[in-house]
């Protein structure tokens, strides 16, 4: 449901949504309270409501402060995991000039091959689809790294060195992949923001004011400071989805970069 709702409707509508929706609830809500408890009822309780919700905000303030740091921490991993990948194999280009002008040139335009893939077979990463260029590409350049005739110290080191760096290229590619399909929030960390939002609405009607315009005003503007965290908190639950996703653009500056 979370990722359907991240990867498949767009980020926009979603806020749409929340930012419309919550509030029209709570205003919904409002008006049922009101029909059975009179302003002047309620008003003798103020006091008592005002520290009960700003106990309850409290609590909902620490829960989506923390959901968001944890957010936040997550989506710079994969960003960093994706950097990363796109310059893993760039130190083999300055490496091969130990084999000459015609190497170093062959070595090149397979590494942007690779990267060019890898941007062209980004949905299918997304999906943790096989990608079945990307690997072509990646054994080609190992066998003709390994292919090359290593005489010197200085070759033979460059292919071992070589080989390396390209494993952990691999390696990086597959953590990227799992990494595309991993919520980052837990269900137990979706029932705690769940509640705490809630609990905080449903408080913010049983204040008495008498001024329904004022109230109502208040209200909107509560419910919708809400919902955009809850936005916020969606969209980043899945880092390469959504409105805040990790893209391509590391490849594209490698290929720039190299081309």
């Amino acid at each position: 449901m979370e990722l359907w709702l991240v990867r498949d409707v767009p980020a926009w509508l979603v806020g749409l949504a929340l930012i419309a929706g919550l509030p029209a609830l709570t205003l919904a809500f409002d008006v049922l309270v009101h029909r059975r408890l009179s302003h002047r009822r309620l008003k003798r309780h103020n006091e008592v409501t005002g520290v009960i919700v700003a106990t309850v905000g409290v609590a909902y303030a620490i829960v989506i402060g923390l959901c968001v740091v944890s957010l936040w921490e997550g989506y710079k991993d994969a960003q960093d995991t994706v950097r990363s990948e796109a310059v893993a194999l760039t130190p083999l280009v300055p490496g091969s000039a130990v084999f000459g002008g015609d190497v170093q040139r062959t070595v090149r335009s397979r590494i942007v091959q690779y990267e060019r893939d890898i941007i062209a077979g980004w949905p299918a990463h997304l999906n943790s689809d096989p990608d079945p260029r990307r690997i072509a590409d990646l054994d080609e350049l190992t066998a003709y790294v390994g292919s090359l005739p290593a005489s010197s110290e200085a070759q033979k080191a460059y292919v071992t060195e070589a080989m390396r760096t390209i494993g952990q290229a691999e390696a990086l590619r597959q953590s990227a992949k799992s990494e595309a399909v991993d919520r980052q929030m837990s269900p137990v960390m979706w029932i705690g923001v769940l509640a705490a939002t809630v609990a905080l609405l449903a408080l913010c009607p049983l204040f008495g004011l008498e001024d329904t315009a004022v109230r109502r005003i208040l209200l909107v503007l509560a419910s919708a400071v809400i919902a955009t965290n809850l936005y916020l908190v969606v969209e980043m639950n899945f880092p390469y989805y959504g409105a805040f996703s990790v893209g391509t653009e590391a490849y594209r500056t490698v290929v720039e970069a190299l081309s």
